[in-house]
């Protein structure tokens, strides 16, 4: 496939798009206040029992929520507590930020985390191959552990290791994962111990940028990158860790990549309430508060004798350009789908098992639950970023 990711900024807010075959797939806005994958020394500052939450101030003017169930430590909470805590969700409009005490680093082909559990991607099936692929964690931290000095076996004493292999890890070589095992261990090790030592609100690791991150993704992912930021260009270049930079390509024209990609019109397009099928059908969709709300219109598309045949074919079709449409504008949280009502039977369990096939690709979790006599289907997609409709900068975009 032909894929791409121009990353430029518009309407000042660094923002990627990613293109697949020349079909814009998915746009990624980076705000440049999120904190996501900063790990602090924080100190609690409330504890709310009836709701099974504990506060937890990164700052003297930033509070973030934790839940008692993530709270790990044997010990009761107690006010004024120093805890370290790594940013998992970026505060929205009136929400806090999220943290957890469960703290993580992320790698090419595994992530390490002090959950003390092993974990291998879903997408891997063999058993086999997920038994491989755990053993060869249990590996590198046994030799981690082996290899490490005193201070640092003192500051993790009562830390349990976890590890969870990604799927890029399936065919790539044992000794390549272990390393990269071994080198977030001793990264994650550090961490712990220079927080042990430090006083509360101070940024024990900051996180690289989310779009830098994302960035080297799809260059390891054979996508070609083109960006007209300079300074994200050089970065990369000068990044020892990444092996095939003839996938960055710098933009340095009069054409700017907004005009070059009609990027203006990309993010209307993905605003706008109503999306139009090839058939003449197209979809209503409205986001709310409490969720999303998806709506399939047959439009002129329903011609013919057999209209049980014709709802299935456009229902499919919604289907699938639904699944683009969770991506491209970042829907999370509880999403209802009303589809066009069928009653022949079977029908509803192919539309299903069509549904699930679609949402498969995507790289956020999504789950999809049931569909009703009257054609409704809920599907919940895990909360990471903003939705696009909550970006203020992007509404009226001309």
């Amino acid at each position: 496939m032909n894929n791409k990711y121009v990353l430029t900024k518009l309407q000042d807010i660094t923002t990627g798009f990613f293109f697949e075959d020349d079909k814009i797939e998915e746009i990624r806005c980076y705000e440049e206040d999120s904190l996501i994958g900063n790990i602090y020394v924080g100190k609690i500052s409330n504890i709310l029992k009836n709701i099974n939450a504990l506060f937890v101030d990164i700052s003297k003017d930033e509070t973030c929520y934790l839940s008692l169930e993530d709270y790990t430590l044997d010990k009761a909470p107690k006010l004024g507590q120093d805890i370290i805590v790594q940013i998992t969700k970026d505060k929205i409009k009136t929400k806090q930020a999220s943290v957890s005490m469960e703290l993580s680093l992320t790698g090419k082909y595994i992530v390490v985390n002090t959950s003390s559990l092993i974990g291998v991607s879903s997408k891997v099936k063999s058993s086999l191959e997920r038994e491989r692929l755990k053993a060869i964690f249990v590996r590198a931290l046994q030799s981690f552990l082996s290899n490490t000095s005193e201070s640092i076996k003192e500051a993790i004493k009562d830390i349990s290791f976890g590890g969870i292999l990604r799927t890029d890890a399936l065919l790539i070589d044992e000794q390549i994962i272990e390393e990269e095992a071994i080198i977030l261990l001793r990264q994650l090790s550090m961490i712990i111990q220079k927080a042990k030592y430090s006083k509360p609100y101070y940024l024990v690791h900051e996180a690289n940028k989310l779009y830098y991150d994302d960035v080297i993704k799809y260059i390891q992912c054979d996508c070609n990158v083109v960006t007209d930021i300079k300074e994200l260009y050089d970065q990369i270049l000068s990044d020892n860790n990444i092996e095939d930079k003839t996938k960055l390509k710098y933009h340095n024209d009069n054409i700017t990549l907004s005009t070059l990609y009609s990027l203006n019109t990309v993010v209307r397009k993905a605003l706008n309430k109503n999306v139009y099928l090839k058939s003449g059908a197209y979809l209503v969709i409205e986001p709310t508060e409490a969720m999303t709300v998806i709506d399939v219109n047959s439009g002129k598309a329903i011609k013919g004798n057999n209209k049980e045949d014709i709802a299935l074919k456009i229902n499919k079709e919604a289907a699938l350009e639904i699944s683009r449409q969770l991506k491209l504008r970042n829907m999370s949280g509880i999403i209802i789908v009303d589809f066009i009502s069928m009653k022949t039977e079977g029908y509803n369990e192919i539309l299903m098992d069509y549904l699930k096939k679609c949402v498969v690709r995507d790289k956020i979790p999504v789950s999809v639950i049931d569909i009703t006599r009257l054609g409704l289907v809920e599907i919940t997609r895990k909360k990471v970023r903003k939705p696009l409709y909550q970006i203020e900068k992007f509404r009226g975009i001309e």
